[in-house]
């Protein structure tokens, strides 16, 4: 989701207990999570934690998608899913130090990588294209509507390297033989052993257009369509959906990243007056050096909306009337929200004085806009 993570925030998290460890291939885990109160976690298909996790001594913030149903079978058990990376900071931490009984402190449930509600009874198409560990919040979305949907058809094309790195492979193989035929999964690799039988490939532009041409998916008729991993992938399947009549409207993409690849909001080097203007009155608080709107609000007592705290899922945004923010870049904010003047308090800090106000009618982000988010690859 990549709700990328920069220099982690003072935002406060809560704990909640890892029930259960699950390997799901040699460099991928599952964590199965319970909340300390014995309330269940409530999340939307698609949506991710904020997880942050203590290397040698810093806390580092990463994202990981929730890829349980979020309703019907298996919704009971919500856990994240995370894949290793080379050199992977917090991946690899998770994937060798994971363990029944810990307690990770978190944010969330957020993120916007959603499917709305179709009309009752309507016999919708979606289509979902992921690799790699974007099945994660795929996953998430396959289950669910098949539940919730039952007139619903799904089409899922997933590449990946060899049958090994396949994520969730048995759990597709069970959806597909319980769905009566409303969902078709397509497994394309790129290195696969000579005994594999299905496609092969990189899933690149040219590779997608033949599979869904193979698959006789009509693009125009797609209901919505969702794009979850590498940047490459994403880029190549971007392009070959729009071109060949996928309504853009309908394409919702997320993306990774690499923290190393973010840019930091430098600020200013004193500290700046920030004045939060609300309907009740306005009150002005001082940001100091490095230090982020939404933790100098916090910390002057301030009640501010915000949820993954890493610039992912917009819920921290006001309006910025007077003065300049600098936020860490890639975030979620659209183009038409950064032309109103929305900025993110949780990853913007000021460059002079700044006065914000929450916005009145929010602008609504364009169901087709990107949404970055770092998916803990680091």
């Amino acid at each position: 989701m990549v709700v990328l993570a920069g220099t982690p925030s003072r935002t406060v998290s809560r704990r909640i207990k890892v029930a259960k460890v699950a390997r799901e291939t040699p460099d991928a885990v599952s964590l199965y999570l319970e909340e300390l109160d014995g309330h269940p976690l409530r999340f939307r298909a698609g949506q991710f934690m904020s997880v942050d996790v203590v290397v040698d001594g810093v806390r580092l913030r990463r994202a990981y998608s929730l890829a349980a149903p979020a309703a019907g079978p298996g919704s009971e058990a919500p856990h994240i899913t995370i894949k290793r990376v080379p050199d992977g900071r917090v991946s690899n931490v998770l994937n060798d130090g994971a363990h029944e009984g810990m307690l990770l402190d978190v944010l969330g449930p957020s993120g916007s990588f959603v499917l709305e509600p179709g009309t009752a009874g309507a016999a919708r198409h979606i289509l979902l294209v992921a690799g790699g560990s974007g099945i994660t919040p795929i996953m998430s979305l396959v289950a669910t509507t098949l539940h919730q949907e039952p007139s619903a058809r799904v089409t899922l094309v997933y590449g990946n390297r060899s049958e090994r790195d396949v994520i969730f492979l048995e759990r597709l193989t069970e959806l597909v033989s319980a769905s009566e035929g409303r969902l078709t999964v397509e497994h394309v690799l790129s290195d696969a052993t000579p005994a594999w039988q299905g496609a092969r490939g990189l899933l690149d532009g040219a590779t997608l257009g033949a599979r869904l041409a193979a698959l006789g998916v009509d693009l125009p008729a797609v209901a919505e369509c969702f794009v979850c991993g590498p940047t490459p992938m994403m880029d190549a399947a971007r392009e070959l959906l729009l071109s060949r009549g996928l309504p853009k409207e309908r394409l919702h993409e997320e993306r990774f990243g690499s923290p190393e690849a973010r840019t930091e909001a430098r600020g200013a080097d004193t500290p700046q007056p920030m004045t939060l203007r609300r309907s009740s009155g306005s009150r002005t608080l001082v940001v100091q050096p490095g230090q982020t709107l939404l933790d100098a609000a916090l910390a002057g007592g301030e009640p501010m909306p915000f949820s993954c705290a890493m610039g992912g899922c917009g819920a921290c945004k006001l309006v910025c009337v007077e003065g300049s923010v600098a936020m860490e870049e890639p975030n979620c904010l659209s183009d038409a929200e950064r032309a109103d003047g929305y900025v993110l308090t949780c990853v913007g800090r000021p460059v002079g004085p700044v006065t914000l106000r929450a916005g009145g009618a929010l602008v609504e982000r364009e169901r087709g806009s990107l949404v970055e988010r770092e998916r803990g690859s680091r």
